[in-house]
Order: C-alpha cells, then structure tokens, then sequence
C-alpha cells in the first residue's frame, strides 16, 4: 500500500514511518521539515486548498492522520487555533480522502471521555458517549464527527499517554529527574494507561491490513496515574520513591481541566480478534532498559 501519514515528524509519526515502511510505500506531510529519507510535503493542513492538492497528487491508498495540536494547556489558550488544526485539518484531510476513495485512519484521544471516579475497574469502550473536559478533547472529537460523516471506509483509534524515544516526554523527563537526585511532581488524581508508540505503530499496521473499518480503542493494557508510573519507574531504574513528590490537580492548578479518569477499555478490538497490547508495566520497562529513554 501506499501510505501517507500527516505528522510524520511527531513522537508516534516517526515511529510509524520505521515500522510501515517494512512492507508499505511510506511518506509524509509535516510542518516542521523532513525525516529521514521520507518523502515529506511542507504543507498546513487548515488550508483546504493546499491539503486537498498534496493529498489528491500523492493518492495514497491510505492517509494516517496523527498531526495535531497537541499540548492540551496551549489548546485551551488558543481554542480557535484548536479547532482549526484539529477539527478542520481532519476535514480537510477526510475531503481529501473522500475525493480518491482512499481510506483514512484518524488518531484521536482517551480525553474525549472524562469522569472523576480515579478507582474505576472498567475503561471507557469504544461505544460509550463522549464527555470531554477540555478544547483539546473538544476538537479531537469534532475531528472525529467530520471523519464519520465524511468517510465510510475509515478507522477512528482513540490513544493515551504516549511514549517513546523520539521526543522528549513524561517517561523520559521522570527518568532523568531521578537519575539526576530530582524531585519530579506526579499527580495521584489522574488515570489513564501510558501506551508505547512501538506498540501501537505494530498494532496500527495490523488494522490497516485487515480493513476493518471502524472506531478502536488502542492503548497498552492496565491503568495508571503519574505518581503509579512514578513509582514503577523508580523500581526500574532504582531510585528511592521518596525523591518523587506527590500533587492533586487542584494543586498544580493547569490552565485546562484534565479528566480523573480517562481509561480506555479496547472491548471492540478485542472481540474483532486483534491481539491486545501487553500490559504498560512491561512496555515501560523495555522502554527504560533498552536505553531509548535516555
């Protein structure tokens, strides 16, 4: 197949590009340059005209759709901004696809569901009614309402916490922290499940091969808060769980509200016979181990 994938130069982008690019014809569009030896096109998606004309030159048998704003306390800042890389990029991405009858794999978010039970057992599924807390969650879900009316041949995969060694994240900042004798600040009150981007990017391409359209939930398995993941990176690494200091989210007191919690439950990825992700215990510490966190 070939594949183009928006945001190839992001944490999960890249790690997509390695891992399809073994048996797809990979490239890639970007604002912020190029990688590799991928072909990339240097275009803003929330320019209809420019993204209806990379995209339908290219003619990709399937667009990956990671490219996003991302930082949730940006986003809540500027909520047009949001909405207009998040919500009308998506549009412009699904005309796009539409034009070619191409498919479209749309990468959304565990923040468009919110509840302040943290003790919760069971995750949020696929089916359950969105409630979001924040512009950030806001505009992914309406990205996700343009792909569903726009597309009929599409798969909408909703994700947490990601990690992995091409840019810096919560992993590898709480790594170093303690590394270094730092105190790094967790929060006790916010649950969800870090997920490694080479985890997913191998489960991503596992649906794409299968066609099976429709709305996932892909995370590695279990749930946790920051101060959890604190804790078992200290037993990782050996470091003292005394350096690591403990907040609610009222006391870091963030410009967008987060969600307690946002744990995501991949009933309809399991029952559609794909494997689930091992638990983010073991993804965390092959992580750590292999040395990519530093």
């Amino acid at each position: 197949m070939k594949i183009l994938i928006t945001g190839i130069t992001g944490l999960l982008g890249k790690e997509l590009a390695l891992t399809l690019s073994k048996r797809h014809d990979v490239c890639g569009i970007s604002r912020n340059g190029g990688f590799m030896d991928f072909d990339v096109q240097n275009i803003d998606l929330t320019d209809q005209s420019a993204a209806y004309e990379t995209i339908t030159k290219i003619n990709p048998d399937i667009v990956i759709h990671t490219a996003a704003m991302s930082n949730v306390d940006q986003c809540e800042k500027e909520p047009d901004t949001a909405i207009a890389q998040n919500a009308i990029g998506t549009r412009n991405v699904a005309l796009a696809c539409q034009r070619f009858d191409a498919e479209m794999l749309y990468v959304s978010t565990d923040y468009v569901f919110s509840s302040e039970d943290i003790s919760r057992k069971n995750g949020f599924i696929e089916t359950d009614q969105l409630n979001h807390a924040n512009i950030y969650a806001r505009s992914k879900a309406d990205g996700e309402k343009f792909v569903n009316v726009l597309l009929n041949k599409a798969y909408i995969v909703r994700i947490s916490w990601l990690f992995g060694k091409w840019r810096e994240n919560f992993v590898t900042q709480t790594v170093k922290l303690l590394k270094d004798g730092k105190q790094p600040v967790m929060v006790t009150d916010m649950v969800s499940a870090p997920t490694y981007v080479k985890d997913l990017s191998e489960a991503l391409g596992a649906l794409i091969d299968s066609h099976a359209y429709g709305t996932y939930h892909l995370t590695n398995s279990g749930f946790a808060s920051r101060y959890d993941i604190a804790c078992e990176i200290c037993d990782i690494i050996g470091a003292p769980k005394t350096l690591i200091k403990k907040v609610t989210r009222k006391e870091l007191n963030l410009p967008a509200p987060r969600p307690g919690f946002s744990g995501l439950d991949g009933k309809y990825w399991r029952l559609s016979g794909f494997k689930p992700l091992r638990n983010w215990q073991e993804a965390v510490k092959e992580f750590i181990t292999s040395g990519s966190s530093e």
